[in-house]
C-alpha cells in the first residue's frame, strides 16, 4: 500500500471513529433551543410498578420495572459508547428513563449543555429502537432552566429524582425551583418521583413515589 493510500485509510478511520464517539449518526432531525437538544417523547403514560437501577438490569428480570439511571454516573457511562447494545439489553422492560447524566452546580455550563444533551439523545434513539422512554428531568442552579427542559415533549410523563437534594437547604431550594420550572414549562400529566420526597404542590398532577431500595438496604443493616 502507498504513502498516500495508508493516510487516506488513516484519515477516514480517525473519522469514523470521531464520528461514533459523538454519536453523530444518531441526531435526529427535531432538536429545540438554542443549543440544538433532541426532541423525546413522553407520550408513554403507564406508571411502573417499580423502578430498578440500570446496574442491576443484567441480574433482574423484572418486566413490570423501569430501568432509572439514578446512579453514579462511570456505572452507565457505556450506554452512551454501545446506545444500540443496551437497547438490547433494556428492551424486556416495561420501561426505561433516559440516562440521568449529572448536573453539579459547580461543573462549567457547557459540561452540564453536553450533558442534557446526551440524555435527550439516546432516549430518543431508544424510542426509535421501540423502547417506552420517559424523559429523566434534570436541572443545577436556575440558569440551567436556559435549556434543560428542551426538547421534552409537553404534557405528558417525565421522571425526576430526589437523591442529594433532600439533606440541604441550597440544593432542595434548587430543586423546588426547578421543579416549579418543570411544571411551568413542560404541563406534565404525569410524574415519577425517585427518592425521599421533597415538600412540593403538585396540584392536580398525577405524582408516583418510588423509594432507593439500595438505602433502605444500608439502613436495615445499620449503615
Amino acid at each position: 500500500m502507498s504513502v498516500t493510500k495508508m493516510l487516506m485509510t488513516m484519515e477516514t478511520l480517525h473519522k469514523q471513529t470521531r464520528k461514533t464517539d459523538l454519536n453523530l449518526e444518531l441526531i435526529p432531525d427535531r432538536l429545540s433551543g438554542k443549543y440544538d437538544i433532541p426532541d423525546i417523547s413522553s407520550g408513554y403514560s403507564q406508571p411502573p410498578g417499580n423502578m430498578l437501577p440500570f446496574n442491576m438490569a443484567k441480574s433482574c428480570r423484572d418486566a413490570d420495572s423501569a430501568v432509572h439511571f439514578f446512579v453514579d454516573d462511570y456505572q452507565f457511562e457505556r450506554v452512551w459508547r454501545s446506545p444500540a447494545r443496551y437497547a438490547e439489553l433494556l428492551r424486556p422492560f416495561r420501561c426505561v428513563l433516559s440516562p440521568d447524566f449529572s448536573l453539579y452546580t459547580d461543573m462549567p455550563l457547557a459540561m452540564k449543555i453536553w450533558n442534557v444533551y446526551r440524555s435527550r439523545l439516546i432516549g430518543s434513539f431508544w424510542q426509535k429502537q421501540g423502547l417506552n422512554v420517559i424523559p429523566t428531568l434534570q436541572w443545577a442552579e436556575p440558569r440551567t432552566f436556559d435549556f434543560c427542559f428542551s426538547g421534552i415533549e409537553p404534557g405528558g410523563m417525565v421522571a425526576v429524582s430526589t437523591l442529594g437534594a433532600a439533606k440541604h437547604r441550597v440544593s432542595k431550594c434548587f430543586w423546588q425551583a426547578g421543579m416549579s420550572e418543570a411544571v411551568k414549562r413542560l404541563h406534565p400529566k404525569t410524574i415519577l418521583v425517585y427518592g425521599e420526597p421533597i415538600s412540593f404542590d403538585f396540584d392536580d398532577i398525577d405524582v408516583f413515589f418510588y423509594s432507593n431500595q439500595t438505602i433502605k438496604r444500608l439502613r436495615h443493616y445499620g449503615r
